[in-house]
């Protein structure tokens, strides 16, 4: 249990039996009556949204969470499957769940699996993930006195802004948090 002012974005509290991650929250403090925290839920089974305001004092259940390294190896119509890297067990996560995560998913790539008594309810992306470069548009000539971001295409079809030397077939760090051009790696 916690108390309410603790609650931050993506924790996953319990709430009726159900599970909850915290999408928004905000600490209220009007000039008269009682401080609160104002939060916006979302159901991780149902996919359900929920506004619920909390008082200051009041205690909340937070999930207590199992994380697992698990390596992503394909997809299919079903979900996503992943292998745990101790037990070479498989399991599959919905594509519901994971929401617009997928998109970063390559195979080989070890990644957080987050299991709520033994059934998973989330995946937690690394900070950055290097992507190669599938389509860059030429770079123009005399464009070198500012510092323009021009979109290009990566291999798992995203599109994002990187600056004007990055060529088709490059390596380049993205921000998974921002969908953010970071550097280029090779």
């Amino acid at each position: 249990m916690i108390l309410a002012t603790q609650i931050r974005v993506g924790n996953i509290l319990v709430l009726d039996k159900e599970l909850w991650r915290v999408a928004y929250m905000m600490h209220v403090t009007p000039g008269k009556g009682v401080a609160c925290v104002q939060t916006k839920l979302k159901n991780i089974m149902t996919g359900k949204n929920l506004e619920q305001r909390f008082r200051s004092s009041d205690k909340v259940d937070k999930a207590i969470l199992d994380h697992r390294k698990m390596q992503f190896l394909f997809a299919e119509p079903t979900g996503f499957v992943f292998m745990d890297q101790e037990s070479y067990e498989q399991t599959t996560l919905p594509q519901d769940l994971l929401e617009n995560q997928a998109q970063y998913f390559q195979e080989g790539i070890d990644y957080d699996v987050v299991f709520y008594e033994g059934t998973p309810v989330g995946l937690e992306l690394p900070l950055t993930i290097d992507i190669k470069v599938d389509f860059a548009p030429p770079e123009l000539k005399k464009a070198t006195a500012t510092n323009s971001l021009r979109p290009v295409r990566l291999v798992n079809g995203m599109e994002i802004n990187a600056p004007g030397f990055v060529k088709t077939g490059d390596v380049i760090r993205v921000n998974t948090e921002s969908n953010e051009y970071l550097e280029r790696v090779l």
